[in-house]
């Protein structure tokens, strides 16, 4: 994966600072969620680390992607949840992490300081369990549309939804036109066309925006 020197912006004090993202993972998450940002956001230059929220240890995705992670969600910057496993309720998923109700917690409370929370696919469902999108315009997986709006979201189909603080994708590739949206949304078009350009990729459609 491609990576540059991390970004920076100034405190309250004025002292530079990395600007920091973290992905959130689980057993059974979807390895495009997780690893299309991840790539862009890199590429970009932002300091961008996979975590969990329990402890570190090993963490294995939909398909057997056997990982190591070091790092638990801290006070980032931004925050992106990732999907996988909740349409067909997975013993290990996105849809097991919101019945076990942990991570939602862990989401609501990390989102009080970060600047922005995103997801990825059904990472969206997991943000709507947190209380994180009620009231709120945002996307998920098509297929768990109806779903999304249980949550008292207004669901828009689009394949990146940015309300603000809140900011959607819809399913899997869309991760990547998250991250290209972020991109240049904090650093500009011309980052983000750099970017793209470097990855061969270019956003399928319009952002969404508020």
């Amino acid at each position: 994966m491609t990576a540059s020197m991390p970004l920076a912006h100034h405190d309250a004090t004025g002292e530079s600072v990395q600007v920091r993202i973290e992905i959130v993972i689980f057993d059974g998450f979807d390895e495009l969620d997780a690893f299309g940002p991840f790539e862009v956001l890199s590429a970009a230059g932002f300091d961008v680390e996979l975590v969990v929220v329990d402890k570190p240890g090993p963490v294995r995705s939909m398909r057997g992607v056997r990982l190591d992670v070091p790092g638990v969600l801290g006070r980032p910057d931004g925050i992106v949840a990732v999907g996988g496993g909740w349409m067909n309720r997975a013993e290990r998923g996105s849809w097991a992490q919101a019945q076990r109700g942990v991570l939602p917690a862990r989401l609501a409370d990390a989102a009080v300081s970060a600047r922005w929370t995103a997801s990825v696919c059904t990472g969206g469902m997991l943000l709507a369990a947190a209380g994180l999108l009620t009231g709120r315009n945002a996307t998920t997986n098509r297929a768990a549309f109806d779903e999304l709006r249980g949550y008292g979201v207004n669901v828009i189909a689009e394949r990146v939804v940015d309300d603000g603080d809140r900011i959607t994708a819809g399913a899997l590739s869309a991760g990547l036109d998250l991250g290209l949206w972020l991109t240049e949304r904090e650093l500009g078009a011309e980052r983000a066309a750099d970017v793209a350009a470097s990855i061969d990729f270019s956003l399928r459609s319009p952002v969404w925006r508020r």
